[in-house]
């Protein structure tokens, strides 16, 4: 049975991934498309959402630990566009995106609430609006999901508005 600490990630998690996929209905056409000049396409926002190619969460989630942190040096701002990514169609991106978002509640669902609290990394992003770089798996998960997710759902709900699409429902 899952932890409350599960539950509470799963369930911010659920409504994050309703809001991406609520803001991509209907911009198949846009996938190229931003809201200004200068600022990600739909295209570029999604691949940046699934981090670089190759990337898995759950060995990334593997490292966390007790003591001897690991760096988990993010980089924001990428969005890399490989050339599979430039193919994509919106429903690869998001069978890709549930894809990692199953992976890893496979992963957290396994493990103990002393586990999701104590195993930490390092990761020095974090600091500047946490106070602290040394990130508790519970917390990760929740930043990488609700909040990351819900950030660029926003920036999609701008280029929804910009392309004249109503707002997503």
């Amino acid at each position: 049975m899952a932890s409350a600490i599960v539950n509470e990630l799963r369930k911010k998690t659920d409504a994050a991934w309703a809001n991406v996929s609520r803001q991509l209905q209907g911009m198949e056409p846009y996938l190229e498309r931003s809201d200004a000049p200068g600022e990600w396409t739909t295209r570029q926002v999604l691949s940046h959402l699934l981090f670089e190619p190759g990337w898995d969460p759950v060995a990334l989630l593997k490292t966390f630990g007790d003591r001897d942190l690991p760096l988990v040096d993010i980089k924001p701002g990428e969005a890399l566009l490989t050339a599979e990514r430039k193919a994509m169609t919106i429903r690869q991106f998001l069978d890709a995106l549930d894809d990692q978002r199953r992976r890893v509640f496979a992963h957290v669902e396994g493990l103990s609430e002393a586990a999701l609290q104590e195993r930490k990394a390092r990761i020095p992003l974090f600091k500047q609006f946490m106070g602290t770089d040394e990130i508790a798996m519970a917390v990760y998960v929740g930043a990488l999901f609700d909040f990351h997710w819900n950030d660029h759902a926003g920036q999609l709900a701008k280029i929804r508005k910009a392309v004249g699409l109503p707002d997503a429902r």
